[in-house]
């Protein structure tokens, strides 16, 4: 059982106002409120990663993000499940795949989990290693660009491009629009309803070209559940369907080209650990990838609500009372890294928290890797001497994310 504070605390861990030393907090939330009960939400707020790591391998539905994985503030305080939790997320209509409940969520992410799974992600390898290539040429001759807006994150684009059948040119542009909606002002938070529909505006018209092909399967991300039937027979609807895709989407733009470009910062921050890398970089490359993912990757959260009674963490929690799983924090906790705050090329982690665990764990956990490790190698293979400037760089003031959005790099 955890030991929590008996000290006074009140503290609202969504207040955009705080978001400036967010490690400070999450450091007091773990040693003195690991399970943090904030009453204005009904939440009971995980910062440890033991406790992390135990929510979310907790099966069976008795965690379910039926109230959508990132609720707002204004959502949580509006929301009271007195009494009973909410119904299990819809199965006709299809709720978006992070919300459903076993078996709904494991039917929807094998229809369409095909051109995620390792060989098939093994094989874009040369696809993205060209694209990075390319980019490096046309950046490199302008001594300066940023490494998130201008480099991973469009190489990232393209990525999204060829697995949602669009074309090579949309990537720029895409990263953008998408990054864009994720970037509140400094008092706000984001308007997930707005960004979800914009998104799905960007996911249809690649569902209504797949239809009108015939869903023969060359697009196995699209076509799988085009062609998916319920127990009743019934095809989801191009809605339904863009439903299931906006996590792909919006995760496979987000994380990677933040993680990849903070990886390489922190490295030049530390020429030891950088030269260690370089003196193999097929071989040390992927090993310093975990710690990046460890390190930088951006999700700081996910939300789940109870549908029975649970138990977790010395915590007694009601059918109907949330829980968020504060995955940044738990990848930074002492009691399971040595020193977290520090970047280790080759710290060698047991056990890795940021892509998620249990039912949930990241869709796009194998592109991503796969992604960090060559925009990392070609970048180191190209570049010689390179420094960051950090009185431009800017990390993304939104409550859900905590990476950098702006990286400014000079190539010396």
């Amino acid at each position: 059982m955890n030991e929590m504070s008996s000290a006074p605390f009140n503290r609202d861990p969504l207040d955009p106002s705080g978001l400036a030393d967010l490690p400070s907090f999450y450091q007091e939330l773990r040693d003195h409120h690991p399970v943090y009960y904030y009453e204005d939400y009904d939440t009971f707020f995980f910062s440890r990663f033991e406790d992390v790591w135990e929510v979310l391998r907790i099966g069976d539905n008795a965690f379910t993000a039926a109230e959508t994985n990132l609720p707002t503030p204004d959502y949580l305080r509006s929301h009271r499940n007195t009494g009973n939790p909410p119904p299990f997320a819809s199965s006709n209509p299809m709720a978006p795949l992070a919300a459903l409940p076993s078996p709904w969520y494991e039917e929807m992410r094998n229809a369409h989990i095909a051109p995620l799974k390792p060989k098939a992600v093994a094989k874009l390898a040369d696809f993205i290693r060209e694209v990075t290539r390319e980019r490096l040429e046309m950046l490199l001759p302008l001594g300066s660009f940023d490494m998130v807006m201008d480099f991973a994150g469009y190489i990232v684009a393209n990525s999204i491009c060829r697995l949602f059948g669009l074309p090579p040119e949309r990537a720029a542009s895409l990263f953008d629009d998408v990054n864009a909606e994720t970037r509140p002002d400094e008092n706000s938070t984001v308007d997930f309803a707005k960004f979800f529909a914009q998104v799905k505006g960007y996911i249809i018209p690649s569902i209504q070209v797949r239809r009108e092909a015939g869903a023969n399967g060359e697009n196995r991300l699209i076509d799988g559940l085009v062609n998916y039937r319920t127990p009743d027979s019934r095809a989801l609807s191009d809605s339904e369907i863009a439903d299931q895709l906006v996590c792909i989407m919006v995760g496979g733009l987000e994380s990677a080209s933040k993680v990849s470009a903070t990886g390489i910062m922190e490295l030049g921050r530390n020429p030891d650990q950088l030269a260690a890398v370089r003196a193999d970089l097929e071989t040390n490359v992927p090993i310093a990838v975990d710690e990046m993912v460890r390190h930088g990757a951006p999700a700081q959260y996910t939300f789940r609500t109870a549908h029975r009674d649970v138990t977790v963490a010395g915590a007694d929690i009601r059918a109907g009372q949330r829980i968020c799983a504060m995955i940044w924090s738990a990848a930074h906790d002492h009691r399971e890294f040595d020193h977290p705050e520090k970047f280790v090329w080759n710290r060698q982690a047991q056990r890795t928290i940021s892509f998620g665990v249990g039912q949930h764990h990241c869709i796009g956990k194998h592109l991503a890797l796969l992604e960090v490790r060559i925009i990392v190698e070609e970048f180191l293979k190209r570049v010689d001497r390179f420094e960051f400037d950090m009185d431009q760089a800017q990390r993304n003031p939104s409550y859900f994310q905590h990476g950098w959005i702006r990286l400014p790099v000079r190539i010396l």
